[in-house]
């Protein structure tokens, strides 16, 4: 069985998704690839030759014995979906998405993984692209409650140009624009992805509170242009992105 998934960039709204507010993102042309079989156990081995590292666990222990530990999250994920696992895998994850750049080299990997499992279930079954996003959603950002969107798990499972905006309700538009030619480059300074975007969203839901304090009604979606921002320093009042008269 072999599986492969693109990695995505960001066009516009990096930092607005897990804000519920609408982003446009890309899929490219680097990709993860995973290929794998079934064992005669219950042992899960995966190998990362890319990274110099395997990763050995069984299906009868899914506890969670470190951060961001997205294969067992896949498999409770699955679980929950009705899947059972008789028997173990052995796999292979090779990719040619840049680690820790921004370019979604994680979700690209879970993305395949449930896709691998639902196809290497006792029961296969067919979820399509949406699903397996949201699947993947749930076993990154909701199983451990870190601080990310939905960008990274519906653009990689989809692929395309994509409108994604998950408030008040997940609408996910492909856009049709010919957009040329992207040259990505990676400086090879490492990413702390979790850090960053926890940081981000942080500052970004004090500050809406702040700004709620003297404007009740305020919300992210539609908003008055003569709000009282007089609660906000020089710097807070350099993060609203709209003309303020107060």
């Amino acid at each position: 069985m072999e599986i492969t998934t693109p990695g995505r960039v960001c066009l516009f709204g990096e930092h607005q998704d897990y804000l519920g507010l609408p982003v446009i993102a890309m899929a490219i042309s680097l990709r993860a690839n995973m290929s794998g079989e079934k064992r005669s156990d219950r042992q899960v081995i995966i190998h990362k030759p890319d990274i110099g590292e395997v990763e050995t666990f069984s299906l009868d222990d899914l506890s969670y014995n470190k951060p961001r530990d997205y294969f067992k999250s896949a498999i409770n994920i699955c679980h929950a979906e009705g899947l059972r696992f008789s028997y173990g895998f052995e796999c292979e994850i090779k990719s040619s998405i840049p680690i820790k750049a921004g370019t979604s080299s994680s979700s690209a990997i879970t993305v395949s993984w449930i896709h691998f499992l639902s196809l290497m279930a006792d029961e296969k079954v067919s979820w399509d692209k949406q699903k397996i996003g949201e699947l993947a959603y749930k076993a990154e950002v909701t199983e451990f409650q870190e601080p990310g969107g939905m960008m990274d798990q519906y653009s990689t499972a989809i692929g395309d140009l994509l409108y994604i905006a998950s408030e008040p309700s997940m609408d996910i538009q492909p856009l049709d624009a010919s957009l040329g030619s992207f040259v990505l480059g990676d400086s090879k300074e490492p990413k702390e992805t979790l850090e960053i975007l926890k940081k981000c969203r942080d500052v970004r839901l004090e500050l809406f509170n702040t700004i709620r304090l003297k404007n009740e009604a305020f919300d992210l979606h539609s908003y008055d242009m003569d709000l009282d921002l007089s609660g906000l320093d020089h710097e807070e009042k350099n993060l609203i992105p709209w003309d303020h008269k107060k």
